[in-house]
């Protein structure tokens, strides 16, 4: 087993994934809500709610 550096591994990453073509945060597929249940949709739109009245903005995109 070779070891690498945390540097040789973040480089490595750094190449897969412009070989790949990813850049940025949203690379992973966000999840579309249509298998959610209904008390988890009531809870995300509760949580969307409150946000919204304390004027902050939600830190992902909530499906329901």
């Amino acid at each position: 087993m070779r070891e690498i550096t945390i540097e040789e591994l973040a480089a490595r990453i750094s190449q897969k994934r412009a070989e790949l073509g990813l850049s940025g945060k949203g690379d992973v597929q966000p999840n579309s809500g249509r298998r959610r249940t209904q008390s988890k949709r009531n809870l995300l739109r509760n949580i969307a709610e409150l946000a919204a009245r304390d004027g902050r903005e939600l830190p992902f995109k909530a499906n329901y």
